[in-house]
């Protein structure tokens, strides 16, 4: 699956010094404020730089505008879930069971640093602005291309294809019920984090061959 390309070419300028990587540190929170506060839509480079603390031409030595940054944001989120995965590997091929992987694996997601933040705020413009939507779109290959390889090594029988689409049901169905999750109330959030882990058990088993009843 294609790699979704490296923050570095986003940046006019790499932060290398310790005070270059404060200033950088600023902007991405000072964008995280005001996307939380006002929205995409009101979102600019001017008023980043602002609530940074910045003149405009520092924030251009790094970024080369706001998609940009956004980028930035989207893509530590992104490389912290393939982290996830990535540890968990090593734990499936030594043969942990399918159903604790699962709910390990949820666990770990559910628990990471800004999760609901992340969620909330950044979901929504991965899914409309452009460079974020490569970036999505190529998380998800990688990530239906994890479950198909995870089902295959449970034993799931069937051709890639099946097994592919298979997984991407399983990615859809996480991405739309943890970002419901976050937009709504606490109690109505638990609720809808434990369906998903229920239905997230059910569609993995369903690409596995049934198990024999044991004789009575």
């Amino acid at each position: 699956m294609p790699a979704a390309a490296p923050t570095e070419t986003f940046y006019r300028k790499l932060p290398r010094q310790a005070r270059s990587r404060e200033r950088v540190a600023r902007i991405l929170q000072a964008t995280r404020t005001l996307l939380e506060r006002d929205g995409l839509q009101r979102l600019t480079t001017n008023h980043i730089a602002r609530a940074a603390g910045v003149d405009i031409a520092s924030l251009y030595q790094y970024f080369s505008g706001k998609e940009a940054i956004l980028y930035t944001l989207a893509e530590r989120w992104v490389q912290d879930v393939q982290a996830v995965y990535a540890r968990h590997q090593a734990l499936i091929r030594a043969g942990q069971p399918l159903v604790v992987s699962l709910r390990k694996i949820l666990a770990e997601l559910e628990g990471m640093p800004d999760n609901d933040w992340n969620w909330r705020h950044l979901a929504g413009p991965m899914s409309i602005v452009p460079v974020l939507i490569d970036l999505e779109s190529a998380h998800e290959g990688v990530t239906t291309a994890f479950w198909s390889a995870v089902l295959r090594w449970y034993g799931a029988q069937g051709d890639d294809d099946r097994l592919l689409a298979l997984a991407r049901m399983f990615y859809v169905q996480i991405d739309s019920a943890l970002t419901l999750a976050a937009r709504v109330p606490p109690a109505q959030a638990a609720w809808i984090r434990r369906w998903q882990k229920r239905q997230s058990v059910a569609l993995l088993r369903e690409g596995l061959p049934r198990q024999p009843r044991a004789a009575r």
